[in-house]
C-alpha cells in the first residue's frame, strides 16, 4: 500500500510540475533534426566575421528584398554556391558594399552629386547580378530541364509498384539539380514524414514552397494526394509527365525566340557603339589638326 501511495504522489508532483513548465510541441523534432545535422565548429573566415558590425543596417531591410535575396541564396546554395551562408549575412554583405561604395564615392566623387549616388546603389546591384541572380537564373533552368525527366522516373517507379518513400530515396541518389533537392528535403524530412499527413504538411511540400517553383510545388502537391489515396497513381503521375515535358519545350521554344530581341542591345553597346567611336575618333585627328583638306 505505501509503494502505491509513493507512485501516485511521484506522478501528481510530476504532473504539477510539467504543468508549469511543459515541453515545446517540436520538443523531439528538434532534438532528432540536431542529432542528424553535422556539428560543425569550424571558425568564420575573418571577411564573414565583420559582416556582424552591418547587422544593425540589415534591420532596415525592405521585406521584400530580405525575400529576394532568399530566394536567391536557396537555389544558389542548392547549385553548390554560398554554402553555409544565412539570409542575414548575404543581406549584411550587399550593406557592406553599400557602405564601402559610398565611402568609395566620397573619395573620387568630387562633390559630383550623381556619382555620390550612383556608386553605392550600383555595387550592390552589381554584385548581386554577377554573384546571386546569374547563379540563381542558371540554377532554376537547369532544373526546369530536368523536372519533365524526375516526373517520368518517378512514375516509372511508381508503375513498377515501388513506393512513394522507396521512389524519392532512389531518386536521391541520382546526379543532377533534381537529385540535390530530393536529398535537401530528406534532411529536412528528419525525424518526420516527407508526405502531408492530417494538418501537417510534409517535408516535401515545405521544401517546394520555399524554392518557390510553381512546376515543382504541383508535382510534390500531386504526391501528396496519392499518398492520401493511394490509387491512380500511375495515371496521375504519367499525365503530370507529359504536361511538364510539353510546358517545358513550350518555355524553351519561347526563349529560342526572343534570343534576337535580348541580344540587340548588348550588340548596340559592345559592337556598333566602339565602332563608330573608333571611326570618330580616327576622323577627328586629321580635321582637328587641319590635314584633312
Amino acid at each position: 500500500m505505501e509503494t502505491v501511495i509513493a507512485l501516485v504522489v511521484a506522478v501528481l508532483t510530476a504532473w504539477l510540475v510539467y504543468s508549469r513548465q511543459p515541453l515545446p510541441a517540436n520538443y523531439f523534432t528538434r532534438r532528432m533534426e540536431a542529432a542528424y545535422s553535422p556539428d560543425s565548429r569550424e571558425g568564420l573566415p575573418f571577411y564573414r566575421g565583420l559582416l556582424v558590425f552591418f547587422q544593425p543596417i540589415v534591420k532596415f531591410t525592405p521585406l521584400g528584398w530580405l525575400r529576394v535575396l532568399e530566394q536567391q541564396l536557396y537555389w544558389s546554395q542548392l547549385a553548390g554556391r554560398w554554402t553555409g551562408w544565412s539570409v542575414m549575412e548575404v543581406a549584411a554583405l550587399h550593406a557592406a558594399l553599400c557602405v564601402t561604395g559610398a565611402c568609395l564615392a566620397l573619395l573620387v566623387g568630387r562633390g559630383s552629386a550623381l556619382t555620390v549616388l550612383a556608386i553605392p546603389v550600383a555595387l550592390p546591384l552589381v554584385f548581386n547580378l554577377l554573384y546571386l541572380r546569374a547563379p540563381t537564373r542558371r540554377a532554376r533552368r537547369q532544373f526546369a530541364a530536368e523536372m519533365p525527366e524526375l516526373v517520368a522516373i518517378m512514375a516509372a517507379e511508381v508503375a513498377s509498384e515501388t513506393t512513394l518513400q522507396e521512389a524519392v530515396a532512389r531518386l536521391s541518389h541520382a546526379p543532377g539539380l533534381g537529385a540535390a533537392w530530393f536529398r535537401q528535403a530528406q534532411q529536412r524530412a528528419a525525424g518526420r514524414s516527407l508526405f502531408t499527413e492530417g494538418a501537417q504538411p510534409g517535408a516535401l511540400i515545405e521544401e517546394a514552397l520555399e524554392g518557390n517553383e510553381r512546376e515543382l510545388i504541383t508535382f510534390v502537391r500531386a504526391l501528396d494526394n496519392i499518398k492520401r489515396r493511394g490509387t491512380g497513381a500511375r495515371e496521375l503521375l504519367g499525365q503530370i509527365a507529359r504536361d511538364t515535358a510539353t510546358r517545358f519545350i513550350g518555355a524553351a521554344q519561347l526563349r529560342a525566340e526572343k534570343v534576337g530581341s535580348e541580344l540587340i542591345l548588348p550588340m548596340i553597346f559592345f559592337f556598333f557603339l566602339p565602332y563608330i567611336v573608333v571611326i570618330l575618333t580616327v576622323m577627328a585627328g586629321p580635321v582637328l589638326s587641319g590635314r584633312l583638306f
